[in-house]
């Protein structure tokens, strides 16, 4: 039975999960999961081709440029410096053209911001009324701050091209004074520079190819946990959602009581005491009326005052003439002795409220579980007080003789 329940159970759930709509958001994240792995596998292969590549020309050169130098000989090594200055004059070269340029773009910077001061100072000239135009003059003073920009990009840009064309000429002066100290040493070894020069830009464009290769392989698996990450918060997004569906709005604590159901209980006690108070007032104004002043007893047991809760009393019998003729504590209309059976007891009570009803019939079987109703708690209470002792022993003996009668 266990088994089968736990099937049902998880072909429940197995339901609601297929039921329960897919976060669209999933499926973008999947395909830019899909397609940096696969851009990953791709810039590794790459990756390791150009290495392998690299690493085989590598080889190749030095196999060769061995060879050479075992074929030239000393040549290779009296020539160097000349092939040194070589390079360094080429390089000096470079930067002298890069310098070059930048001091010319700074010459043209420098020309327009001037033929813009040119323009808004003539515009500024042409007007008879000269007045005051806010727009052309903020337009001088950007065009003068440009031309200020532009000179010192200028001078700098001329300090620089003078330096690298310094550098390129002293570069070339003292090649060609190699060149010819060094001429037939330099025409020997001239295969063999040649030929690492060669070698050396190719590994010069695979060194570049693979560190574009290895820039592309780190964006692609940047791309690769960025969206593993996104997966794992839609994950905890979804599995949170699922473990809050399950457990259901909150109940209320242990001990908590509803709200409806003590609305009515408070509802009821308030129509209870009401009438509780009601009989308690006509039972206070019945025993005022009727007992003597005189009588302690009288005034303890039929004083109810309005401090005291009033007890609701239950009358599950009807009266009956020969109750009151058996029992002379019991009459007709109430459920304690009135005033016709003074003579027969010492006991005094005044009519009582017609509400409160004892068993009659002859019979006393519900006498017990009828509350006596109490004085005020000032002359009856826990404590001991002659009229309380008094009344018990009374109201004992009157039982007693009910017990020998039946």
């Amino acid at each position: 039975m266990n088994d089968t329940e736990k099937d049902n159970k998880s072909d429940e759930d197995s339901e609601s999960l297929e039921e329960e709509e897919v976060d669209p958001r999933i499926q973008g994240e999947l395909e830019k999961l899909n397609q940096s792995t696969d851009n990953i596998n791709r810039w590794e292969t790459e990756l390791e081709d150009s290495r392998q590549k690299f690493r085989a020309i590598l080889v190749e050169a030095t196999v060769k440029l061995d060879e050479q130098v075992k074929k030239i000989g000393k040549a290779v090594e009296d020539s160097k410096p000349y092939w040194e200055a070589r390079r360094a004059a080429r390089q000096a070269q470079v930067e002298a053209q890069k310098a070059t340029q930048e001091y010319q773009r700074a010459i043209e910077i420098l020309r327009a911001a001037k033929e813009t001061i040119a323009l808004a100072e003539e515009r500024l000239l042409e007007e008879d009324s000269r007045q005051f135009d806010s727009a052309w003059q903020e337009m001088l003073n950007h065009a003068t701050q440009r031309v200020m920009e532009a000179e010192q990009s200028r001078t700098r840009s001329e300090i620089e091209h003078r330096e690298t064309a310094a550098k390129y000429n002293t570069a070339i002066s003292h090649m060609r004074q190699l060149e010819k100290k060094l001429k037939r040493t330099i025409n020997k070894s001239r295969p063999y520079f040649e030929l690492k020069a060669k070698y050396y830009l190719q590994l010069e464009q695979l060194k570049r190819r693979v560190d574009e290769r290895q820039a592309r392989l780190t964006q692609a698996k940047a791309e690769y946990r960025t969206a593993l990450r996104n997966l794992e918060t839609i994950s905890d997004e979804i599995h949170a959602r699922r473990r809050l569906s399950a457990m259901g709005p909150r109940g209320r604590g242990v001990g908590a009581e509803d709200d409806r159901t003590v609305t009515d209980d408070i509802a009821n006690f308030k129509m209870e005491s009401d009438g509780i108070s009601m009989m308690s007032m006509n039972f206070e104004d019945s025993c005022t009326g009727s007992p003597s002043e005189d009588d302690p007893e009288t005034r303890s047991i039929c004083s109810m005052s309005s401090t005291s809760a009033p007890l609701d009393l239950p009358c599950p019998y009807t009266s009956s003439s020969s109750s009151s003729s058996s029992y002379p504590l019991l009459s007709s209309s109430c459920p304690y002795p009135s005033s016709s059976s003074s003579s027969s007891s010492p006991l005094s009570l005044s009519v009582c409220p017609d509400l409160l009803q004892l068993p009659g019939s002859g019979s006393l079987e519900g006498f017990e579980q009828v509350s006596p109703v109490l004085g005020p708690r000032s002359e009856c209470s826990g404590a001991s007080s002659p009229d309380c002792e008094q009344e018990r022993g009374e109201r004992k003996k009157t039982l007693n003789y009910e017990n020998c009668m039946e």
